[in-house]
């Protein structure tokens, strides 16, 4: 088993997702199969894969186009620290690496689409802000809270659109910017917080910056301002009065805050965790073992039966599914982890509207309790409520995606959908040179009969072979 976790967690960076770790999803998967769904939910694994769950949920329902404008994200979280290094919530792995990963994804995409440039610049100041938090968390500096901005990419967006930019993950509508604490406690580990703000404003911003005696040139694009921070050493109740403080006086008073994103998942955390451990959790294990679960297949039917709602990109993919269960790959992931994020949402926001935490009526049916409802009806019920969405063709972004399962795609992305840009691509056709996936008489690495094989392009002519026995390597 550990031999497959730790090839599982070396998967090449080019197959990631920006924003979430796949790898993650393959190692959780292992354990649910090996282990016990108890003990694989239970795991840090879960933790970190729940963490990238929840934080879509919060950051893409504070992107409402009619409720947006009075939500805000104000999320605090603690991050573990090993051998000098700020580690992600599964505990082994370095939020470093990761950002080192990102980077070499941002560097493969903006090779071939200019328009992602400017992501690439951000992705560089991330990566090395990283690592200056490490030196923070490993007592290499004289400072115990870094403080970094975030804001919203405005000459980019002029360049090339609040179309391609929302598609990417960011709000153009509300102009939304976050503000980055990062903390190192007295007993190890670091706190971090994400603070949102709206009607980002290059001028306001350098203003606040000035208050606290960092200087930021006049004619300093938004890409390069995570190289300015706000460095400092203070107590936990300062660190995060100061970020919020920050973060208030950097927003336009005009967009007036009423709610925090983070506080109604808490709200609803019960069937936020059901949509997690009742559904995510089968994508982890099919992703794993390479073909559709028996529950696996009952998601991707609930979700398949409302596929008349959803748009082209996702109606071809459940169809497709629903027609193929031998067959579970990185990019059919990728839509059911969507589409759960979406219907999640949708769900909240529906709960939130009806200021009810536990019954809901939806098509005119019956008041149920969500929490007591057999997972088949939960299941069921979201697949509803994502529908509704779709219908009113609502759509949010959060970290690496936009998602909007209604309307016509075409107008809202690129050619290959929100994920294009992060490696999460939907092909529209194959070819002899394309990835495929095929059961191989034999593994080449580990000798296993009958392995499902995946076989992924990488840049440069390079494929990524990966098989169903854990084996994995590029050629």
């Amino acid at each position: 088993m550990a031999a497959t976790v730790e090839i599982l967690r070396d998967r090449p960076p080019e197959l990631e997702v920006y924003g979430r770790s796949l790898s993650t999803v393959y190692t959780l998967g292992a354990l649910a199969v090996e282990k016990s769904f108890n003990k694989a939910l239970g795991s840090p694994e879960a933790a970190q894969a729940r963490i990238e769950f929840y934080t879509s949920v919060e950051e893409g329902f504070g992107t409402d186009m009619e409720l947006g404008g009075g939500l805000e994200v104000r999320d605090f979280d603690v991050r573990p620290v090993a051998e000098g290094r700020v580690m992600a919530k599964d505990g082994k792995r370095a939020i470093t690496d990761m950002t080192k990963a990102g980077l070499i994804c941002a560097e493969e995409t903006a090779l071939a689409d200019l328009r992602f440039a400017p992501q690439l610049i951000r992705s560089k100041w991330d990566h090395k802000n990283a690592l200056e938090v490490d030196a923070m968390a490993g007592g290499k500096t004289d400072y115990n809270t870094r403080i970094v901005v975030s804001p919203f990419p405005e000459e980019a967006a002029a360049q090339s659109g609040n179309a391609y930019w929302r598609g990417i993950g960011y709000v153009p509508h509300l102009r939304r910017g976050f503000v980055q604490l990062y903390h190192a406690t007295e007993k190890g580990p670091v706190l971090t917080g994400s603070l949102s703000f709206d009607g980002s404003n290059k001028k306001r911003l350098r203003e606040v910056f000035g208050q606290l005696d960092v200087a930021i040139p006049d004619d300093e694009i938004t890409d390069n301002w995570l190289k300015y921070a706000i460095n400092g050493t203070f107590t936990e109740e300062q660190a995060i009065r100061l970020a919020t403080g920050i973060a208030d006086k950097a927003g336009d008073p005009r967009y007036k805050k009423n709610t925090n994103t983070v506080d109604i998942t808490k709200q609803y955390e019960q069937l936020v965790e059901r949509a997690f451990s009742e559904s995510y959790i089968h994508v982890c294990e099919s992703l794993y073992r390479g073909y559709q679960t028996t529950e696996l297949r009952k998601l991707v039917h609930q979700f398949a039966n409302n596929a008349q709602h959803f748009n082209e990109r996702y109606a071809r993919a459940l169809y497709s599914m629903r027609a193929n269960s031998d067959y579970f790959t990185d990019d059919d992931s990728i839509i059911l982890h969507e589409l759960l994020v979406y219907s999640t949402i949708e769900m909240m926001r529906a709960l939130h509207l009806e200021d009810t935490t536990v019954m809901y009526a939806h098509a005119g049916s019956s008041y149920v309790d969500l929490h007591y409802i057999d997972a088949s009806s939960f299941q069921s019920l979201l697949g509803g409520f994502g529908a509704d969405g779709a219908r009113n063709n609502r759509g949010y972004s959060a970290c690496g995606l936009e998602i909007a399962l209604g309307g016509n795609p075409e107008e809202r992305w690129n050619e290959y959908g929100p994920q294009a840009a992060y490696g999460g691509i939907d092909k529209k056709s194959k070819s002899e040179d394309d990835d495929c996936d095929f059961i191989s008489k034999s593994c080449p690495m580990c000798g296993q009969k009958n392995v499902k094989t995946v076989v992924r392009k990488l840049p440069g002519g390079k494929k990524h072979i990966s098989g169903g026995c854990g084996c994995s390597k590029v050629v």
